[in-house]
């Protein structure tokens, strides 16, 4: 059986706090000083990651910035979508947008992770104010849909849930965490812990309930047209703002092919567009390589 590591990998709980946006209880990070960076975390609704993905990052993150790490609608502690008909993106972005007014927000460094990247770049396309630069990282969303490619085939967990059937305990929380890692070292047991305690509550157990009925219909019937929207407003214009985008080189669900795919179709429009590959690095390259990622996040937005 696989065990993780003893490697301290805390959230300060001092920084954890709820905020009320449009009726949605929503737990946000918040530290440091300076220009705002927020970080989306990856996965989809009822998945048992959320802004604790950040923790090997936050520290360092908010010696340069004012960091503010978010749980996204219906995932980690923040509330469920309240119907099956709003298990969309529109809700999600609607939310997130609602979070960024919440806290006062304009201007920021944004980073979004996977499906998270995704969120962050139609707030880069929608909502221009509130996105001073953006972070692309290991984001097989923005890829669109190559032939042959099967995001799930390499780690078998839609969304990043426990599969129908499956009790959360760290053995099972932890195979996706391990099959995605280039170094179990960041596969830490104080990460594991937490997803394990997102993954007991509740209402992670009613969304991944609900993703299995509406999944198919709702939710991917409504990012579909906004990944073909995303993908055409690129080719046409690019992005607004300096992107950078971030890929593990050893990334098996989103392989490094993807991420010059994505960078090629950025930089053809993006006048202010950089790669930058961390070798030793798989899907959560944040993690694997926490301090290239720190240092080359605050090299690109605070130049």
């Amino acid at each position: 059986m696989t065990t993780g590591t003893s490697r301290t990998d805390s959230l300060d709980r001092q920084k954890l706090r709820f905020i009320d946006v449009d009726g949605v209880r929503t737990r946000v990070y918040e530290d440091g000083a300076g220009a705002p960076l927020v970080l989306l975390s990856g996965g989809e609704y009822g998945s048992l990651y959320s802004l604790d993905c950040w923790s090997l990052n936050l520290p360092a993150l908010a010696r340069h910035f004012r960091v503010f790490a978010v749980d996204k609608l219906g995932q980690g502690y923040t509330d469920n979508p309240k119907t099956d008909s709003e298990y969309t993106f529109e809700a999600l972005f609607r939310h997130t947008c609602g979070v960024f007014q919440a806290l006062g927000i304009t201007n920021a460094h944004v980073a979004g992770h996977s499906r998270g990247a995704f969120l962050a770049a139609r707030l880069a396309l929608e909502r221009p104010e509130l996105v001073k630069t953006l972070i692309i990282v290991d984001s097989s969303t923005l890829a669109g849909d190559p032939p042959g490619f099967d995001f799930y085939a390499n780690i078998g967990r839609p969304g990043g849930r426990l599969p129908k059937g499956v009790a959360p305990k760290p053995e099972t929380v932890r195979v996706e965490a391990d099959a995605q890692a280039y170094s179990r070292e960041q596969v830490t047991d104080d990460f594991i812990a937490r997803m394990v305690e997102i993954a007991l509550l509740p209402k992670t157990r009613e969304a991944g309930e609900r993703m299995e009925v509406v999944g198919e219909s709702v939710w991917l019937g409504s990012l579909r047209p906004k990944q073909e929207e995303t993908l055409r407003q690129v080719d046409e214009r690019g992005f607004r703002v300096p992107t950078l985008v971030v890929w593990g080189f050893d990334d098996r669900s989103a392989p490094l092919r993807l991420g010059l795919s994505v960078f090629e179709r950025i930089r053809a429009k993006t006048a202010a567009a950089e790669l930058h590959v961390l070798n030793g690095a798989g899907h959560y390259s944040f993690r694997d390589r926490s301090q290239a990622f720190n240092r080359t996040v605050a090299s690109f937005c605070l130049g």
